[in-house]
């Protein structure tokens, strides 16, 4: 079993699009409302969890509440994206499902990456919910 597994193809095109969002809500290319935002607040267990690249424990309303304030701060004087890379199966026993990835961000000529790992649950009516996530600083080039 791999990433060819259609609760692995769930999970990592959830990390994708998600990411997406996070570039555009980051940038305030997409609307500041409650209706955009929720797409953030629907992905989330109500138990999620995560440990940022500097090891803060942070739960579900810290993050909410960071990426509600952090709208439209990146992408003004350099341009600002956000690649996955290198998605990773770990762990496919439904409903759960554990990928690891790296997730890179650039702003302008800046590079940061960061190894991810991140828990799922695979949902009825279709879908994926985060509940956890973990991520760890690495080099650029690594």
């Amino acid at each position: 079993m791999g990433l060819d597994h259609p609760l692995a193809q769930a999970a990592l095109q959830e990390v994708v699009d998600l990411h997406a969002f996070f570039e555009t809500w980051l940038c305030g290319t997409v609307e500041n409302t409650h209706a955009v935002f929720s797409r953030l607040e629907n992905a989330l267990g109500e138990e999620f969890t995560m440990v940022s690249p500097s090891g803060a424990r942070l739960q579900r309303p810290d993050v909410i509440g960071w990426l509600r304030g952090a709208y439209g701060t990146k992408g003004k004087q350099d341009p600002f994206h956000i690649a996955v890379v290198e998605p990773e199966l770990l762990l496919l026993r439904p409903p759960l499902i554990i990928l690891r990835y790296i997730e890179e961000q650039a702003a302008g000529s800046i590079v940061t990456r960061r190894r991810s790992t991140a828990v799922f649950e695979a949902l009825a009516e279709e879908g994926v919910r985060w509940l956890a996530l973990h991520e760890t600083w690495i080099s650029p080039g690594s």
